[in-house]
Formats: C-alpha cells, sequence, structure tokens
C-alpha cells in the first residue's frame, strides 16, 4: 500500500542517483538485483464491527488516503484507468515527497499499486472475509533496500489497519476501543512479533 512510499521514497532517491558533474546519471537501482518481498497484515474484525462498515472505507479512495497522517495533498488524475491520484505528503517538517496510487474496487476489497522514487512498487490487495481484514502486499524493489523497506511497511501498515478498523468501528457504532492493536517489534527470519489484535508476516513465494 502507498502509506510506507511516503517516507522511504525520499531516501531511495538520494540512493539510487548518483551524480557526474552535478548531472544525475543512471540510477545505481539498475546495478542492483531486483526482487519482490510478499507481505501480509492481517487484522481479526470485533463482532461489534460491520464488515460492510470496512469494505465501504477500503472502496473509497479518498478516506484511504487520509487515513494517512502524512498526507499533505492529493489530487486525482483526471482520465486514468483505474482510479489514480497524485499524492503528497509532508516529511521531516519541512521537507515532502510525491508518488502516485490507483485503486481498483473488488468484490471483497480493494486492489491498489503505488509507484515511488528509485523503481519501488508496491501492489496491493485488501479483503474482507471470514471475520477477517487482510492485506497482501508485493514489494518490489532493489535489494539493497528492500529489508529496510520491509520494516517501515509492516509498522506502518499496521498503524493503517488500526485506523481502519476504528474508523469502521465509529460507523458501526461499536467505537474505536475493540479495534485496538499494537505491533511489538519485526523478528528475525521475516516474521513480526506482535501483540495486540494485527498479525504481520512474510508469505512464502508462490
Amino acid at each position: 500500500m502507498y502509506i510506507s512510499l511516503s517516507i522511504v521514497s525520499t531516501v531511495l532517491l538520494c540512493l539510487f542517483t548518483n551524480f557526474t558533474n552535478g548531472v544525475p546519471s543512471a540510477p545505481l537501482e539498475a546495478r542492483f538485483l531486483t526482487t519482490t518481498i510478499p507481505l501480509t497484515i492481517t487484522t481479526p474484525i470485533p463482532p461489534t464491527t460491520s464488515p460492510a462498515a470496512i469494505l465501504a472505507i477500503l472502496q473509497d479512495p479518498v478516506s484511504m488516503i487520509t487515513l494517512n497522517p502524512l498526507v499533505q495533498s492529493y489530487t486525482l488524475q483526471a482520465g486514468v484507468t483505474p482510479t489514480t491520484y497524485s499524492i503528497t505528503d509532508k516529511l521531516l517538517l519541512i521537507f515532502s515527497t510525491s508518488y502516485s496510487a490507483s485503486f481498483t474496487n473488488t468484490p471483497a476489497g480493494m486492489d491498489t499499486v503505488s509507484s515511488a522514487a528509485g523503481g519501488l512498487t508496491l501492489a496491493g490487495h485488501w479483503s474482507v472475509a471470514n471475520g477477517v481484514l487482510t492485506e497482501e502486499i508485493d514489494v518490489t524493489g532493489s535489494e539493497l533496500v528492500l529489508p529496510f523497506v520491509k520494516g517501515e511497511i509492516l509498522s506502518s501498515h499496521q498503524s493503517l489497519h488500526t485506523a481502519l478498523m476504528a474508523q469502521a468501528a465509529a460507523a458501526s457504532g461499536a467505537g474505536p476501543a475493540g479495534a485496538e492493536s499494537k505491533m511489538a517489534k519485526v523478528g528475525g527470519k521475516g516474521k513480526a512479533v506482535v501483540k495486540g489484535k494485527a498479525t504481520a508476516k512474510v508469505r512464502a513465494r508462490s
């Protein structure tokens, strides 16, 4: 999903672009193998929260965008299919970064593709089924930075799940308390050590 791109894209731009006599040359990203890391984040839906309320939020791009507290502005790209927004996030008080994110509704949720600087791409599949909110993310980029990116995604997207569930709980009349969850830390071998209700892990490659 697009949330983590706001944090890492500026770093990637600095890492992947070298300069010759002050002129940008070929991205360093091309010199490293590109790979994909599959991630999964799940959150059980409390009995007092309506799955329909969650689905309504997932299928509203503006709601998903504005759940990100870093968003400074967003603009719909007219005439583009699927629905695509140009998004600018405010970073470190005075800096900002921009990226694109497309949104496609599905019967059980929503698919999204986000692209940022340095050739980083996130393809996300959100679904609501069997009492669980599931987000599957394929993160594609240089092996040089993917370990850092993975940690940022697992942390920030868990926060996104918490905000989304709280909003859905409020819409269901249940209040936000039942949607709280916190991630403790990212552990070794691609697993996340989690407390609370959200669970994150690296999926096995298909």
